[in-house]
C-alpha cells in the first residue's frame, strides 16, 4: 500500500461512507441533501450526477467558511446538512470529507466508488450541457490505464 492509499485508509476510519446504489435512493427521499462534487472542472463537466455542486478540491476550505473568494454560501451555511462528497474513486472525497468535519461539518460522507461505482451501477449521469452521459464513454475515460510515464520506474 502506497503513502495515499495509507492516508486514505486512515481517513476512512473517521469518514462514513456511501454505496451508489444506496445514494441513488438517499436523492429521490432527501431533498435537502447535498452533492459535493470536489472533482477538477474539466472532470465534472465531462460528467456529474445530477444536481450535484461543484467545488474543486483545491478551494474546498475557502468555499466552505464565510469572508473568501471562494466561499459558496449553500456549502458555507450547511454545518448540519447532509453532505455527500463525490469524486472519480472515492479516494479524495475520503479525503476531503475528514477536512469538513475537522472544519465542524457534522454530517458529510464520501461515495464509496466514486462516479466510477456510480457509472458502473448504470446511474444517471450528465454533461456540463445536461445532455446525459452515455455510459459505455463514461466507462472508457474512467476506466483509463496510468501512462507509462506516471508509472513507478523499474528500480
Amino acid at each position: 500500500m502506497d503513502d495515499y492509499q495509507k492516508l486514505v485508509a486512515k481517513a476512512l476510519v473517521c469518514v462514513d461512507e456511501i454505496l451508489p446504489w444506496d445514494l441513488e435512493e438517499e436523492i429521490e427521499q432527501n431533498s435537502d441533501l447535498i452533492l459535493l462534487d470536489i472533482r477538477e472542472q474539466a472532470e465534472f463537466e465531462m460528467m456529474h450526477i445530477k444536481d450535484a455542486l461543484h467545488v474543486a478540491r483545491g478551494v474546498l476550505e475557502g468555499a466552505c467558511v464565510w469572508n473568501y473568494d471562494d466561499t459558496i454560501p449553500k456549502l458555507a451555511e450547511a454545518r448540519n446538512q447532509n453532505i455527500v462528497l463525490i469524486c472519480r474513486s472515492g479516494n479524495r472525497s475520503a479525503l476531503a470529507a475528514l477536512t469538513m468535519q475537522q472544519m465542524g461539518f457534522e454530517n458529510v460522507r464520501s461515495l464509496k466508488l466514486g462516479i466510477k461505482g456510480w457509472n458502473d451501477n448504470d446511474l444517471e449521469m450528465l454533461n456540463i450541457k445536461d445532455d446525459i452521459v452515455d455510459i459505455d464513454e463514461a466507462d472508457k475515460w474512467l476506466n483509463q490505464a496510468v501512462s507509462e510515464e506516471k508509472l513507478q520506474p523499474n528500480l
